[in-house]
C-alpha cells in the first residue's frame, strides 16, 4: 500500500537549462552592478527600512526560515516520497550546499551589517549577528532547493512559484538585518549553480533501496537540525513551534523510509 504513493520521474533530462542560466546571468549582472556603483549599503539601508514599513516582524522572520536548511529539506522530502528516484538528486545537492556555505563564509568571513553600522540605524528582527555574512547561507540554500526542483520538475507555475519563494527569502535576510544585498546576490546564483552540478552528478538515480537510504539520512539529518539549531528568533514563539512540527515530521519520514527500504532490502534476497 505505502508503493502507492510513489511514481516513476525521468531525472536524465534537465528542464529548461537556458532559461535558467539566464536567472543565474540575472543575478550575476545584479551583483556586478551593485558593487560598481558602490551601492551595498545604501541599497541595504533602502530595503530594510521599506521591509520595516510593510512587513510584520514575525512574516519576516516566518519568510527567512524559507532559507533554514532544515525546514526546507522537510518540505523537499515530501517530494521524494512520491518520486523517490530525486532522493540522489536531493542528497548530493544538499551535502554540495552545506559544504560549500561553510567554506566560503570561513574564506571570506565578512563582516555583517551588525558590525559595520550602528544597531540604531537599521531594523533588526531576531539575534544580532556580526560574522560570516558572505555569502547568505540561507539564500544559498534557498536557491539551491529552488534549483533542484526548477530542473527537475516541468510544471512552470512549480518552477515560477519555488523561484519567487528563494527571492522572498533572499530578500528577508535584508529585512531581519542579517545581510547586505552583495550577500544575497552571491548565494542566490551559486545555490542555482550547485542545484545545476548537483543534478548533473544524479541524472541516474540510485537503485531504489538506495534512494530510500538516502532519504533517511536526509530525515535524520533535517530532524537533528530542527532539535539543535539555533532559536534565532526567540521573541517569535510560531518559529519554535514549526520547527518542533518539522521535527516531528523528520521522525515520520525517517520511519517511513526506513520501512520502505527494509520491504526492498527483503524482496531483492
Amino acid at each position: 500500500m505505502l508503493s502507492t504513493l510513489e511514481q516513476p520521474l525521468v531525472t536524465d533530462k534537465l528542464i529548461a537549462t537556458r532559461s535558467y542560466f539566464a536567472v543565474i546571468a540575472l543575478f550575476v549582472v545584479g551583483f556586478i552592478v551593485l558593487q560598481l556603483l558602490g551601492i551595498n549599503t545604501s541599497s541595504f539601508l533602502l530595503i530594510n527600512e521599506v521591509s520595516k514599513n510593510w512587513l510584520s516582524d514575525a512574516f519576516a522572520a516566518h519568510i527567512t526560515e524559507l532559507g533554514n536548511g532544515s525546514i526546507v529539506g522537510i518540505l523537499a522530502l515530501f517530494l521524494v516520497i512520491k518520486y523517490p528516484d530525486i532522493a540522489k538528486r536531493f542528497l548530493i545537492i544538499t551535502l554540495l550546499t552545506g559544504i560549500l556555505i561553510a567554506g566560503f563564509k570561513q574564506l571570506f568571513s565578512d563582516p555583517r551589517p551588525a558590525a559595520v553600522l550602528a544597531q540604531t540605524d537599521f531594523h533588526i528582527i531576531g539575534d544580532v549577528l556580526k560574522r560570516y555574512s558572505f555569502p547568505s547561507g540561507h539564500t544559498t540554500t534557498a536557491f539551491a532547493m529552488a534549483g533542484f526542483i526548477m530542473l527537475t520538475f516541468a510544471s512552470l507555475p512549480l518552477r515560477i512559484f519555488v523561484l519567487l519563494l528563494a527571492v522572498m527569502a533572499g530578500i528577508s535576510r535584508i529585512s531581519v538585518g542579517a545581510h547586505w544585498p552583495e550577500d544575497i546576490l552571491a548565494g542566490a546564483p551559486l545555490g542555482l549553480l550547485i542545484a545545476y552540478v548537483g543534478s548533473l552528478l544524479s541524472t541516474q538515480p540510485f537503485a531504489r533501496k538506495g534512494s530510500y537510504l538516502a532519504a533517511a539520512f536526509l530525515a535524520l539529518a533535517a530532524l537533528i537540525g530542527s532539535l539543535t539549531a539555533p532559536a534565532d528568533f526567540p521573541e517569535i514563539a510560531s518559529i519554535g513551534h514549526i520547527r518542533v512540527v518539522c521535527a516531528g515530521l523528520g521522525v515520520v519520514m525517517l520511519v517511513y523510509f526506513l520501512v520502505r527500504f527494509g520491504q526492498t532490502f527483503k524482496r531483492s534476497h
